[in-house]
């Protein structure tokens, strides 16, 4: 399995949001937030795989998603966005809306 890290060592945090981002995307599967941060805590735990699954099933889901448009929402101040947002491009999630 293909690895990668945002930083040196998954800290309990990616564990702990790993776990909270799954109870919510089966309490609530048609939202697209909680898979946003399921993909995201894959990232920071450096499962690529089950990042790009997760990225896959969001876009599934959401076909419009852009990472644009997630950090344009401003769940959180602006360096926690930016770190969301830096995982959801490692995963392969689109940057900006393709242009026809």
């Amino acid at each position: 399995m293909k690895k990668f890290r945002l930083g040196s060592e998954p800290s309990r945090q990616f564990v702990e949001a790993l776990k909270y981002s799954t109870l919510t995307v089966q309490a609530n599967p048609s939202f697209s937030v909680p898979h946003a941060y399921l993909v995201a805590s894959q990232v920071g735990l450096g499962n690529a795989e089950a990042a790009h699954a997760a990225a896959i099933r969001l876009l599934e889901m959401t076909p419009t998603f852009t990472v644009d448009a997630f950090v344009q929402m401003g769940l959180f101040r602006a360096p926690l966005m930016e770190g969301l947002a830096a995982a959801l491009r490692i995963a392969g999630l689109p940057e900006h809306a393709a242009v026809e």
